[in-house]
Protein backbone atom coordinates (compact mmCIF):
# COMPACT_ATOMS: atom_id res chain seq x y z
CA UNK A 1 0.00 0.00 0.00
CA UNK A 2 0.95 3.61 -0.89
CA UNK A 3 2.19 5.88 2.07
CA UNK A 4 2.10 9.76 1.64
CA UNK A 5 4.08 11.84 3.39
CA UNK A 6 3.74 15.22 2.97
CA UNK A 7 5.78 16.39 6.12
CA UNK A 8 6.25 20.70 5.84
CA UNK A 9 9.25 20.85 8.41
CA UNK A 10 12.11 23.19 6.90
CA UNK A 11 15.86 22.04 7.44
CA UNK A 12 15.61 24.61 10.48
CA UNK A 13 14.16 21.92 12.88
CA UNK A 14 15.21 18.05 12.35
CA UNK A 15 18.03 19.03 9.33
CA UNK A 16 20.68 21.21 10.88
CA UNK A 17 19.93 18.80 13.81
CA UNK A 18 21.38 16.09 11.24
CA UNK A 19 24.20 17.96 10.17
CA UNK A 20 25.78 18.25 13.28
CA UNK A 21 25.12 14.75 14.43
CA UNK A 22 26.61 13.54 11.31
CA UNK A 23 29.62 15.68 11.83
CA UNK A 24 30.48 14.47 15.07
CA UNK A 25 30.05 10.81 13.75
CA UNK A 26 33.74 9.62 13.93
CA UNK A 27 33.32 5.89 12.73
CA UNK A 28 31.59 4.44 9.91
CA UNK A 29 29.61 2.32 12.51
CA UNK A 30 28.45 5.31 14.00
CA UNK A 31 27.34 7.17 10.96
CA UNK A 32 25.61 3.91 9.66
CA UNK A 33 23.39 3.60 12.57
CA UNK A 34 22.47 7.79 12.77
CA UNK A 35 21.77 7.48 8.89
CA UNK A 36 19.51 4.29 9.80
CA UNK A 37 17.71 6.16 12.16
CA UNK A 38 17.00 8.94 10.12
CA UNK A 39 15.73 7.54 7.19
CA UNK A 40 13.42 5.15 9.14
CA UNK A 41 11.13 7.99 9.90
CA UNK A 42 10.53 7.73 6.39
CA UNK A 43 9.74 4.32 6.28
CA UNK A 44 13.21 2.92 4.93
CA UNK A 45 14.41 -0.31 6.81
CA UNK A 46 17.66 -0.77 4.83
CA UNK A 47 20.16 0.98 3.30
CA UNK A 48 23.62 1.27 1.50
CA UNK A 49 26.13 3.86 0.63
CA UNK A 50 29.41 3.35 -1.62
CA UNK A 51 31.23 4.03 -4.89
CA UNK A 52 32.64 2.51 -8.06
CA UNK A 53 36.31 2.63 -7.77
CA UNK A 54 38.29 2.39 -10.77
CA UNK A 55 40.62 -0.93 -10.27
CA UNK A 56 41.11 -3.92 -12.67
CA UNK A 57 40.84 -4.21 -16.98
CA UNK A 58 37.39 -6.14 -15.70
CA UNK A 59 36.17 -2.45 -15.24
CA UNK A 60 34.97 -0.54 -11.87
CA UNK A 61 34.89 -2.48 -8.69
CA UNK A 62 31.87 -1.24 -6.32
CA UNK A 63 32.81 -0.73 -3.16
CA UNK A 64 30.31 -0.12 0.01
CA UNK A 65 31.73 2.18 2.67
CA UNK A 66 28.38 0.87 4.84
CA UNK A 67 25.29 -1.24 4.26
CA UNK A 68 23.00 -1.30 7.00
CA UNK A 69 21.13 -4.80 5.93
CA UNK A 70 20.28 -7.99 7.86
CA UNK A 71 23.12 -10.37 8.18
CA UNK A 72 21.29 -12.51 6.36
CA UNK A 73 20.36 -10.07 3.43
CA UNK A 74 24.24 -9.50 3.11
CA UNK A 75 25.16 -13.05 3.16
CA UNK A 76 22.66 -13.94 0.18
CA UNK A 77 23.88 -10.48 -1.64
CA UNK A 78 27.26 -12.05 -1.44
CA UNK A 79 26.12 -15.74 -1.92
CA UNK A 80 24.29 -14.85 -5.22
CA UNK A 81 26.63 -12.13 -6.27
CA UNK A 82 23.94 -9.66 -6.43
CA UNK A 83 26.50 -6.78 -6.98
CA UNK A 84 26.37 -7.68 -10.45
CA UNK A 85 22.62 -7.83 -10.81
CA UNK A 86 21.68 -4.74 -8.61
CA UNK A 87 19.87 -2.83 -11.06
CA UNK A 88 18.71 -0.47 -7.64
CA UNK A 89 22.81 0.53 -7.92
CA UNK A 90 23.53 -0.21 -11.82
CA UNK A 91 20.50 2.00 -13.19
CA UNK A 92 22.56 4.89 -11.42
CA UNK A 93 24.33 5.15 -14.61
CA UNK A 94 21.67 5.75 -16.73
CA UNK A 95 20.08 8.32 -13.82
CA UNK A 96 21.76 11.96 -12.97
CA UNK A 97 19.14 12.79 -10.08
CA UNK A 98 17.21 10.79 -7.42
CA UNK A 99 15.12 8.05 -8.34
CA UNK A 100 12.39 5.43 -7.03
CA UNK A 101 13.36 1.86 -8.18
CA UNK A 102 9.75 0.99 -8.96
CA UNK A 103 9.08 3.09 -11.38
CA UNK A 104 12.70 2.39 -12.34
CA UNK A 105 12.04 -1.06 -12.95
CA UNK A 106 9.17 -0.52 -14.85
CA UNK A 107 10.69 1.52 -17.58
CA UNK A 108 13.67 -0.77 -18.11
CA UNK A 109 13.44 -4.70 -19.33
CA UNK A 110 15.31 -6.54 -16.47
CA UNK A 111 17.27 -9.07 -17.16
CA UNK A 112 16.68 -12.97 -15.60
CA UNK A 113 18.99 -12.51 -12.65
CA UNK A 114 18.00 -8.57 -12.06
CA UNK A 115 14.33 -10.08 -11.94
CA UNK A 116 15.61 -12.60 -9.20
CA UNK A 117 17.11 -10.08 -7.23
CA UNK A 118 13.85 -8.33 -7.69
CA UNK A 119 12.00 -10.78 -6.10
CA UNK A 120 14.93 -11.41 -3.27
CA UNK A 121 14.42 -8.48 -2.09
CA UNK A 122 10.57 -8.81 -1.86
CA UNK A 123 10.89 -11.80 0.44
CA UNK A 124 12.94 -9.19 2.61
CA UNK A 125 9.59 -6.63 2.52
CA UNK A 126 11.37 -4.47 -0.14
CA UNK A 127 8.91 -3.45 -2.71
CA UNK A 128 10.25 0.14 -3.64
CA UNK A 129 13.12 1.88 -2.77
CA UNK A 130 15.04 5.78 -3.24
CA UNK A 131 18.34 5.63 -4.80
CA UNK A 132 20.48 8.54 -5.09
CA UNK A 133 23.16 8.71 -7.53
CA UNK A 134 26.41 10.88 -6.83
CA UNK A 135 27.90 11.97 -10.50
CA UNK A 136 31.30 13.28 -10.60
CA UNK A 137 32.98 15.56 -12.75
CA UNK A 138 35.06 13.20 -14.54
CA UNK A 139 32.55 10.12 -14.74
CA UNK A 140 33.30 8.78 -11.19
CA UNK A 141 30.22 7.46 -10.01
CA UNK A 142 28.80 7.00 -6.19
CA UNK A 143 25.27 6.24 -4.56
CA UNK A 144 22.94 6.22 -1.44
CA UNK A 145 20.21 3.85 -1.44
CA UNK A 146 17.62 2.97 0.50
CA UNK A 147 15.00 0.23 0.82
CA UNK A 148 11.55 -0.16 1.81
CA UNK A 149 7.92 -0.48 0.99
CA UNK A 150 6.45 1.34 -1.78
CA UNK A 151 5.51 5.05 -1.29
CA UNK A 152 4.73 8.13 -2.77
CA UNK A 153 7.42 10.78 -2.05
CA UNK A 154 6.65 14.67 -1.97
CA UNK A 155 9.14 16.83 -3.60
CA UNK A 156 9.75 18.34 0.04
CA UNK A 157 10.30 14.77 1.16
CA UNK A 158 12.57 13.65 -1.64
CA UNK A 159 14.69 16.62 -1.39
CA UNK A 160 14.82 16.24 2.19
CA UNK A 161 16.20 12.20 1.96
CA UNK A 162 18.46 13.54 -0.83
CA UNK A 163 20.27 16.10 1.23
CA UNK A 164 20.79 13.40 4.18
CA UNK A 165 21.85 11.12 1.46
CA UNK A 166 24.80 13.41 -0.11
CA UNK A 167 25.65 14.66 3.25
CA UNK A 168 26.10 10.93 4.94
CA UNK A 169 27.87 10.02 1.96
CA UNK A 170 30.69 12.93 2.09
CA UNK A 171 31.29 11.95 5.52
CA UNK A 172 31.55 8.78 4.90
CA UNK A 173 34.53 9.81 2.46
CA UNK A 174 35.87 11.79 5.09
CA UNK A 175 36.09 8.93 7.77
CA UNK A 176 37.28 6.39 5.69
CA UNK A 177 40.10 8.96 4.25
CA UNK A 178 38.78 7.59 0.75
CA UNK A 179 41.22 9.73 -1.64
CA UNK A 180 40.02 11.68 -4.82
CA UNK A 181 39.94 9.33 -7.98
CA UNK A 182 43.60 9.48 -9.81
CA UNK A 183 43.18 10.38 -13.15
CA UNK A 184 45.89 8.99 -16.37
CA UNK A 185 48.15 11.00 -15.45
CA UNK A 186 48.75 9.88 -11.90
CA UNK A 187 48.59 6.39 -13.26
CA UNK A 188 50.46 6.37 -16.05
CA UNK A 189 54.37 7.10 -17.15
CA UNK A 190 54.94 9.51 -19.06
CA UNK A 191 55.91 7.44 -21.78
CA UNK A 192 52.59 4.84 -21.89
CA UNK A 193 50.48 8.70 -21.87
CA UNK A 194 52.62 9.95 -24.81
CA UNK A 195 51.71 6.68 -26.58
CA UNK A 196 48.01 6.91 -25.75
CA UNK A 197 47.80 10.28 -26.91
CA UNK A 198 49.09 9.96 -30.08
CA UNK A 199 46.46 7.03 -30.80
CA UNK A 200 44.31 9.76 -30.10
CA UNK A 201 45.74 11.87 -33.24
CA UNK A 202 45.13 9.02 -35.37
CA UNK A 203 48.83 8.04 -35.80
CA UNK A 204 49.40 3.50 -35.61
CA UNK A 205 51.84 1.57 -33.64
CA UNK A 206 54.41 1.91 -36.43
CA UNK A 207 54.05 5.78 -36.76
CA UNK A 208 54.31 5.97 -33.12
CA UNK A 209 57.53 4.15 -33.59
CA UNK A 210 58.99 5.92 -35.99
CA UNK A 211 58.16 8.87 -34.39
CA UNK A 212 59.77 8.01 -30.67
CA UNK A 213 62.53 6.39 -31.76
CA UNK A 214 61.13 2.86 -29.95
CA UNK A 215 59.78 -0.40 -32.02
CA UNK A 216 56.34 -1.35 -33.05
CA UNK A 217 56.45 -3.66 -30.66
CA UNK A 218 57.15 -1.81 -28.02
CA UNK A 219 54.56 1.14 -28.72
CA UNK A 220 51.96 -1.70 -28.32
CA UNK A 221 53.92 -2.78 -24.76
CA UNK A 222 53.32 0.72 -23.70
CA UNK A 223 49.77 0.61 -24.89
CA UNK A 224 48.59 -2.63 -23.39
CA UNK A 225 49.81 -0.94 -19.73
CA UNK A 226 48.26 1.78 -20.35
CA UNK A 227 44.79 0.38 -20.94
CA UNK A 228 45.22 -2.15 -17.91
CA UNK A 229 46.32 0.33 -15.58
CA UNK A 230 42.99 2.22 -16.58
CA UNK A 231 40.87 -0.65 -16.36
CA UNK A 232 38.90 -0.58 -19.64
CA UNK A 233 39.04 -2.97 -22.24
CA UNK A 234 39.92 -1.60 -25.06
CA UNK A 235 42.12 1.67 -26.73
CA UNK A 236 38.98 3.74 -27.00
CA UNK A 237 38.09 3.42 -23.48
CA UNK A 238 41.41 4.43 -22.62
CA UNK A 239 40.98 7.79 -24.97
CA UNK A 240 37.67 8.23 -23.53
CA UNK A 241 39.17 8.22 -19.67
CA UNK A 242 41.77 10.82 -20.83
CA UNK A 243 38.74 13.00 -22.14
CA UNK A 244 36.85 12.64 -19.32
CA UNK A 245 40.08 13.33 -16.80
CA UNK A 246 40.58 16.64 -18.99
CA UNK A 247 43.76 15.64 -21.24
CA UNK A 248 44.32 16.91 -24.52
Amino acid sequence: MSKSRDRKESLDSGGWEFVDTIEGCQDIGNLADVFSRCIAEYGYSASACGAFHLATEKGDRLKFYFRNWPERWAALYAQRNFALHDFTISEARRKSGVYSWLPAKLGRQLSPKENMFWEAMGEFGWTDGLSIPIHGPRGQLAFVTMAGSSQLLTPIVRARLQFFALLTHARARAILQVDPERGPRDLLTPRELECLRKVGAGKSDRAIGEELGIARTTVKYYLEHARQKLGVRTRAQALAQLVLWGDE
